[in-house]
């Protein structure tokens, strides 16, 4: 099965379960991994991985600064480690940007890659809203 189907439908079950039963942050942060990852597979479609990607870079900076924002105005704690994990994406690119004798294939794998952690604390932040819903109306 191609990697990007994978990742398509474990975007889509994270979508899906934070407007299902998430609370506003992970609809959020939902909708934020969404845009970025649309955004960036429009991008990466005829990249050239053997140099740095600016257009990928401004993605992941405004990604980030999504993220950022969603952790200054939550009273939840997932949206801190999801921003640290996407300050690594965008220091991949920087690294990649000081370090011309990095690999194209791992440059272009930590790009993508590091969005899994992303969407999986989204989809159990979520489903973790629904265990507190539960317990408080006990």
């Amino acid at each position: 099965m191609d990697h990007k189907l994978i990742y398509y439908i474990v975007l889509a079950a994270t979508v899906a379960a934070a407007f299902w039963k998430g609370a506003r942050s992970e609809k959020w942060g939902a909708v934020t991994a969404l845009a970025g990852s649309v955004a960036s597979t429009a991008t990466a479609l005829n990249a050239n991985w053997s140099g740095l990607i600016v257009q990928l870079l401004l993605v992941d900076l405004m990604v980030l600064a999504s993220f950022w924002w969603l952790a200054l105005n939550s009273r939840r704690f997932w949206p801190y480690w999801v921003t640290g994990w996407q300050l690594v994406a965008v220091l991949v690119h920087l690294q990649r940007a000081l370090f011309a004798d990095i690999l194209p294939e791992p440059y272009a794998l930590m790009t993508m890659y590091l969005a899994y952690p992303t969407l999986l604390l989204i989809l159990y932040a979520s489903m973790q809203h629904i265990r507190q819903d539960r317990s408080s109306a006990c």
